[in-house]
C-alpha cells in the first residue's frame, strides 16, 4: 500500500491546477460509499469534508470521522495536474444525486483565478468551497498482506447475524458490548456479539487465511461495511490487520476502523451444553406467533411465556398487560416434547434471531425457567447459534 503523503506534498498539490472530467455515475456511487465515514461539521468542520486525490487517470475519494475511513477509486479523464481537493461531503453528495442526466462532470480549480472549485455538468455549473488540504488529517493505509480473504456474501450474513446482538454506543459505556469480537483461528473465523442477556455467534469459512489472530470491531462500523458490500460486485474481499486498525478492502474500496481496546466478555462458557429439552418448531410460524405475542407483552419487560408438557404435541405462547390485554396461540411441534416447559423469554430478542435466519424449521433448546435458551437453525445453518437468557415474571 502507498505511504502517506507528506504535509509539503499536499500543500504544494493544493496549488496545482486541477482539471479532469468523469461519468456522473461513477461520481455518484463514489460519494454514495465514503459519505458513510463523514465527520461531524459540529465536532470537527474539517471531517465534514472529502478528500479528492487526482493522480494520472484515477480519483481517490476518501472520508474519516477519526474512528473510520473509506477510500473508493473511480477512473477519470485527466486534463491537468496531479492534486488534491477537499469539498463538502454532504454537499457533493446531494448535488450529484440531483444531476438526473446522465453524462460527464467537470471538476476544476485554478489557485490563480479562484479560489472556488468549478462543477460542472451538462448545462449546470457550480462553485464550491474548497476546504484546506493541509488541515486534513492522515488516513491509515493497510499493512502489506491480508491475515484472511472472505466469501462476500457468507461475510454480509455473518454481520447480519451478530451485530444485531450488540448495543448501540449511547445505549452504554462498555464499549465492549457494542461490538462484535471476531476470532481467527484454526481455518475458522468466528464472530461474537452480546448485549449481556442474549448471545449471536457466527463461524464461516475463510477462503484464505494466514496465522491467528483476535480483534473487536465495532458493530454499527460492521453495519456499514455491510452497506458498502451491498453496491460491489467482486465475489471476495481481503482483511487486514494493524495492531488499532481494521481493514476491508473489496474492489476499489477499502474501508477501515479503529478497533474497540477493551476485553470482550467470556462466552464459550454462557453456551448451554446440557439443555435437554428442545422445542422442534417451524421457523416462520414461531416468528409470526411472537410478533403477535410481543403485542400484548408488557411494555417493561416484553415477556412471552412458552409452555408445553411432556409428551405434548404443542407450546403454548402467551402474553398479557393490564394496559394491553391477553394473548394466547397453539402452535404444533414438529417433535413431541420430551419434558414439562414453562419459561419466559423477551419476545423481541426472539424475534431478531429469527428474522435472520432462513431456514424453514429451528429447534429451541431448553432447561428450566432459569436457565439460558439456545436458539439454531435445524438445517443448513449449523454454524450459527443463538443464546437468550429468560425472564423471571
Amino acid at each position: 500500500m502507498e505511504s502517506e503523503k507528506s504535509q509539503e506534498t499536499v500543500e504544494k498539490e493544493s496549488e496545482t491546477v486541477i482539471d479532469f472530467q468523469c461519468e456522473l455515475s461513477d461520481l455518484v456511487y463514489g460519494m454514495d460509499v465514503v459519505k458513510r465515514s463523514l465527520g461531524s461539521q459540529r465536532d470537527m468542520p474539517i471531517l465534514s469534508g472529502v478528500r479528492l486525490q487526482v493522480k494520472e487517470d484515477t480519483l481517490e475519494l476518501a472520508s474519516t470521522n477519526l474512528e473510520m475511513s473509506t477510500i473508493c477509486k473511480i477512473p477519470v479523464s485527466n486534463s491537468g495536474e496531479d492534486g488534491t481537493l477537499i469539498l463538502k461531503g454532504d454537499v457533493l453528495a446531494k448535488l450529484t444525486q440531483r444531476m438526473e442526466e446522465d453524462g460527464q462532470v467537470r471538476i476544476k480549480y485554478d489557485p490563480e483565478q479562484d479560489e472556488q472549485v468549478e462543477l460542472s455538468h451538462s448545462q449546470i455549473t457550480l462553485d464550491l468551497f474548497r476546504m484546506a488540504a493541509e488541515d486534513y488529517p492522515e488516513i491509515p493505509s493497510p499493512p502489506a498482506e491480508p491475515i484472511c480473504k472472505l466469501n462476500k456474501e457468507e461475510f454480509r450474513k455473518a454481520i447480519k447475524q451478530t451485530t444485531f446482538a450488540a448495543l448501540k454506543a449511547r445505549e452504554t459505556t462498555r464499549l465492549s458490548l457494542t461490538g462484535v469480537e471476531t476470532i481467527l483461528e484454526g481455518g475458522q473465523l468466528k464472530m461474537v456479539a452480546t448485549n449481556g442477556y442474549r448471545m449471536a455467534l457466527k463461524t464461516i469459512q475463510p477462503a484464505e487465511s494466514n496465522g491467528e489472530r483476535e480483534f473487536l470491531i465495532e458493530a454499527g462500523a460492521l453495519s456499514e461495511w455491510d452497506r458498502i458490500l451491498s453496491q460491489i460486485e467482486t465475489e471476495t474481499l481481503s482483511v487486514y490487520a494493524s495492531e488499532e486498525e481494521i481493514f476491508f478492502a473489496a474492489g476499489d474500496i477499502i474501508f477501515g476502523d479503529k478497533l474497540i481496546m477493551e476485553e470482550f466478555p467470556e462466552f464459550e462458557g454462557v453456551v448451554p451444553r446440557d439443555n435437554d429439552l428442545p422445542l422442534h418448531l417451524h421457523r416462520s410460524q414461531l416468528l409470526e406467533t411472537l410478533r403477535r405475542a410481543q403485542i400484548t407483552a408488557s411494555e417493561e419487560s416484553g415477556a412471552v411465556l412458552f409452555k408445553s408438557e411432556e409428551g405434548g404435541s404443542h407450546v403454548n405462547i402467551s402474553s398479557s398487560s393490564p394496559e394491553k390485554g391477553e394473548f394466547e396461540e397453539e402452535i404444533e411441534l414438529l417433535e413431541v416434547n420430551k419434558g414439562d416447559i414453562e419459561v419466559s423469554f423477551k419476545a423481541e430478542f426472539l424475534i431478531d434471531a429469527l428474522r435472520r435466519m432462513k431456514t424453514e424449521n429451528v429447534t429451541f433448546w431448553l432447561s428450566d425457567s432459569d436457565t439460558a435458551g439456545l436458539l439454531e437453525p435445524t438445517e443448513d445453518e449449523e454454524d450459527f447459534i443463538y443464546v437468550c437468557m429468560p425472564i423471571s415474571i
